[in-house]
């Protein structure tokens, strides 16, 4: 019987060396690509949690800075609530019977002016000083020394009593005030201002308004002039 050479019997052998090793050496590089994988993987969903509670962080920060944005702008809106001026003036009768200097005894004239707040009427005489006055709000009907009613139009009635004080001069018995005894000046809330009788030098004028408003009595010189401000 004829052997098998020896180099027959090697290069077999041989194979199966390389072909064991190469397994046991795929074996380990497949085993640690795995552990590298699971690691990177883990890492990355650690950073992605971080990232999450930093973002929810931030989310929480803008709504504590918009709520203190909206407690700001109410309080701006508070602020612009502030307190207007009011008319200085009430609605109680006005009266002045301390009679100073050498007031009146003429009327000259009677003004209507228009104001920002209030309308302003003013009775012009001659002299100086200050007259006996009272100025309040009266029920109709009014009535002359004659006895004759005078009518005013209005819902209210402010009534102006003035001592001394007449239409005309006493030594020529020339009228010194030519002006309309009934004044509709169109000014709100004054629907008529009416003359109603300068007996024995007290002289009384109406003045009728849409409602009872605020009003305001002064007395000015240079000329001496009585001034009635009454609120819109």
């Amino acid at each position: 019987m004829t052997g098998r050479p020896k180099n027959s019997l090697a290069i077999p052998l041989l194979v199966g060396i390389l072909v064991a090793l190469l397994a046991v050496f795929a074996v380990v590089v497949l085993t640690g690509g795995d552990d590298t994988a699971t690691t990177t993987s883990t890492t990355a969903a650690t950073t992605t949690s971080e990232a999450t509670t930093t973002t929810e962080g931030s989310v929480t920060t803008g709504a504590t800075t918009t709520t203190a944005g909206t407690t700001t702008t109410s309080g701006a809106t508070t602020t612009s609530g502030a307190p207007t001026t009011t008319f200085p003036g009430g609605t109680a009768t006005v009266t002045h019977t301390d009679i100073t200097g050498d007031p009146g005894p003429n009327l000259t004239d009677v003004r209507i002016a228009d104001h920002e707040g209030f309308v302003r009427v003013v009775f012009d005489l001659t002299g100086n000083g200050t007259p006996l006055y009272i100025v309040g709000y009266e029920t109709p009907p009014f009535t002359a020394t004659s006895g004759d009613p005078v009518p005013v139009e209005g819902s209210a009635y402010l009534a102006v009593h003035l001592f001394p004080a007449r239409r005309f001069d006493m030594d020529t018995l020339e009228l010194t005030y030519e002006g309309d005894l009934v004044i509709d000046p169109g000014l709100d809330p004054i629907e008529q201002i009416v003359f109603v009788d300068d007996f024995e030098a007290t002289m009384l004028w109406v003045i009728g308004l849409t409602a009872e408003k605020p009003f305001t009595v002064d007395v000015l010189q240079d000329p001496l002039r009585l001034v009635i401000d009454i609120a819109k």
